[in-house]
């Protein structure tokens, strides 16, 4: 997802699905938004469920969307 250029900015367990053969898919991309260059874009919008964020979204100093999902 990442490599293509989209984060989603709201994964939690109730998003990652798991198929009769074991492969893992994430749904729910109603917060999601492409990004050109992920490493360079920096935002301050609060999105996805409160109690599955990095502690880093709630700063005034902004976060990077992409590192955000890894947490």
């Amino acid at each position: 997802m990442h490599t293509h250029g989209v984060v989603h900015r709201d994964l939690k367990p109730e998003n990652v699905l798991l198929t009769s053969d074991f492969q893992l898919k994430i749904a729910d991309f109603g917060h999601s938004k492409r990004t050109q260059d992920m490493r360079d874009f920096k935002t301050t919008t609060h999105k996805g469920t409160l109690c599955y964020n990095a502690p880093e979204v709630g700063s005034a100093q902004g976060y990077f969307p992409a590192m955000t999902d890894l947490f």
